[in-house]
């Protein structure tokens, strides 16, 4: 909500980030397509939320709602045309929901080959499980008292991490080990 508490012989000045916003705002309907919700089919929907400084993207899939609000009390509500829904539990017309948090792929400051022995998770949640993606191989490891042990074999340059099942999650720590060859000395 923008509240100018400024009268009309005053005189407003834009800040950067004003002016970085409204750039934003103006190019996201020249960047992304809507569709009207008649001219989708099919049972899968999803649904795109633009969130943080940067519009970091977050897609919730199988939301076939028009509108959302929330109220004073926290309570989640959305809308479509057979009515108000209040959204709230685990399950979701009888369906487990899975949460997820898919990281960027990153190459952690190097070209070179490297692994992970281990990481670190501010993780609430009865089975928490983090899949590391490497290349073409990859590995699910479960979550145990806030540590995941990552097997030798995985081995590449560019990771992805996977993290699912999990109630809350705060901070995420990741160590890698970067591999580098030896020179041989002379003996």
């Amino acid at each position: 909500m923008l509240v100018i508490k400024e009268t009309l012989v005053s005189t407003l000045a834009p800040s950067d980030e004003a002016a970085l916003k409204h750039i934003t705002y103006a190019l996201l309907p020249d960047g992304i397509e809507f569709q009207p919700v008649s001219a989708v089919s099919g049972d899968v929907w999803e649904a795109w939320a633009f969130n943080g400084k940067t519009f970091e993207p977050s897609v919730y899939s199988n939301f076939p709602f028009n509108s959302y609000a929330v109220d004073e009390q926290g309570i989640t509500y959305a809308a479509r045309t057979e009515g108000i829904y209040v959204l709230e539990g685990t399950t979701d017309a009888g369906e487990a929901i899975h949460t997820g948090v898919i990281l960027s792929p990153a190459i952690f400051g190097t070209l070179h080959q490297k692994r992970f022995r281990q990481g670190y998770f501010d993780v609430v949640g009865a089975a928490p499980v983090v899949r590391a993606e490497v290349g073409n191989a990859g590995s699910s490891i479960p979550i145990l008292h806030s540590k995941a042990v990552f097997p030798r074999s995985l081995m590449g340059v560019k990771w992805s991490f996977l993290i699912a099942d999990f109630d809350e999650l705060g901070q995420v720590e990741l160590f890698p080990v970067v591999l580098t060859r030896r020179n041989a000395r002379p003996v």
